[in-house]
């Protein structure tokens, strides 16, 4: 029989856990740093941008339409953009691109013009490094960009996309070696990310890995708990197979470790791979790697625990963090005091 135990994931957790949206360099989360994001903007932009200069209206007609010489020269040098800032993503099997993701080697492309597409783009690149074509595919955040696109069309002004900047900052990835296998994992305290006490990130991934039709499910495994460090014996994986467009497909369980993509036909048919974390050990047992209450009193996490600290919701335990997640970072009549003073 199973002690009795206190849960610490309870509701004042869950009501504290709210997708960030984080956008890329730390703008607006919803987390607490909008303020400081507004700061910056406003030091940013306090001086006028763009000024217009206008003709009297009563000049003569030859001399409305004289062009001023400086803005010749500003229209031949505006011609191009300004350098992009492409990054290559790590080789390996992980593939996602995320705020964790490993960029070895950074480069700048000068010289190009809006009109130019991502295929010129990509011979650009490719040219500079003295690389094969096949091996620079270009993405921006986790939008795929196609050959057909015009660099003019990269840019959205809404956060997420990746295509917020202008020039668009491009990602680099290389060849797939064998096929790309998305796993969805569910947003989690295991995966959330943490700062000084303070929710940082917590939201489902999205991740992808390249592997082989001879890739067994074990393999699989130990590379998912590269990413996530949940231990791959923790893992329960379950497929979405899909063989007939008239069907919504059926799910399997990779519940056999030995067995590969290929045995399951992941290669083929495969749309995604779901992720659950097993509670119970092999044999039948809850295990207990977060920490806990019970008669004995605290109990903290072990030590091989992966789960952050930070998101035990009990205020109560002895090693909880000073800072609140709850309380707010700071009060409006406290700051309006501060500026006064």
């Amino acid at each position: 029989p199973l002690p009795p135990f206190k849960s610490l994931a309870g509701p004042s957790f869950r009501s504290s856990c709210k997708m960030s949206g984080k956008a890329p360099g730390g703008a607006f989360d919803g987390l607490g740093n909008d303020e400081e994001a507004q700061r910056a903007l406003l030091e940013k932009f306090k001086e006028p941008q763009h000024f217009l200069n206008l003709k009297d209206g009563k000049l003569p007609p030859e001399k409305m339409l004289e062009v001023d010489e400086r803005q010749l020269v500003s229209a031949k040098e505006a011609e191009l953009m300004k350098p992009i800032r492409v990054r290559f993503l790590q080789d390996g099997p992980n593939r996602t691109i995320d705020n964790k993701a490993q960029f070895p080697k950074v480069i700048e492309v000068p010289g190009v013009s809006a009109q130019e597409t991502i295929l010129d783009v990509r011979h650009k690149i490719a040219n500079m490094e003295n690389l094969p074509i096949e091996e620079v595919n270009l993405f921006a955040a986790e939008t795929n960009l196609d050959d057909e696109l015009q660099l003019s069309e990269c840019y959205a002004d809404w956060m997420g996309f990746g295509l917020e900047d202008w020039p668009p900052k491009l990602i680099v990835k290389s060849k797939v070696k064998g096929f790309e296998i998305h796993i969805n994992v569910p947003p989690m305290r295991d995966t959330s990310d943490w700062d000084k006490g303070r929710l940082q990130q917590y939201q489902p991934l999205n991740l992808v890995f390249d592997v082989q039709p001879s890739t067994k499910v074990k393999e699989l495994k130990f590379m998912l708990a590269g990413r996530i460090s949940i231990p791959s014996s923790r893992h329960k994986l379950s497929a979405h197979i899909r063989n007939n467009l008239n069907s919504h497909g059926v799910y399997i369980d990779l519940d056999d470790d030995e067995k590969t993509m290929a045995d399951y036909e992941l290669d083929k048919y495969c749309v995604c791979i779901h992720f659950a974390k097993s509670s119970f050990d092999e044999n039948g047992d809850y295990v207990f790697d977060d920490a806990f209450w019970d008669e004995g009193g605290y109990h903290a996490q072990p030590a091989s625990a992966w789960i952050p600290k930070d998101s035990i919701s009990d205020r109560n335990r002895p090693d909880a963090n000073e800072v609140d997640p709850n309380q707010p970072l700071s009060i409006v009549s406290d700051r309006r005091a501060a500026e006064k003073n």
